[in-house]
């Protein structure tokens, strides 16, 4: 096995493992376990999505912020038709 697939099935592990840690927790009340990890369940992520969301737009609005503002376009002046010279 090379050193990918390792960490790919560690990973793979790993998320197995807190899927169904979050699965049970979220079914706590129901499997007889305590109340306040269903709570957290369900208002962790909830929380995680909103700063992930307002880390964006701060992210966002710090970029604008820092980026200069884009050089004005010049109109060019119309170039003069060629003459056609007849031989």
């Amino acid at each position: 096995m090379s050193r990918d697939q390792v960490y790919g099935f560690l990973i793979f592990i790993i998320s197995a493992v807190v899927a169904v840690g979050y699965v049970a927790s979220y079914f706590a009340p129901l499997l007889g376990l305590p109340a306040w990890l269903h709570e957290w369940a369900v208002g962790a992520p909830v929380l995680l999505f909103v700063l992930l969301a307002l880390v964006i737009s701060a992210w966002i609005g710090g970029t604008m912020l820092t980026t200069p503002a884009p050089a004005p376009l010049e109109v060019e002046p119309p170039e003069a038709p060629e003459q056609k010279t007849s031989a």
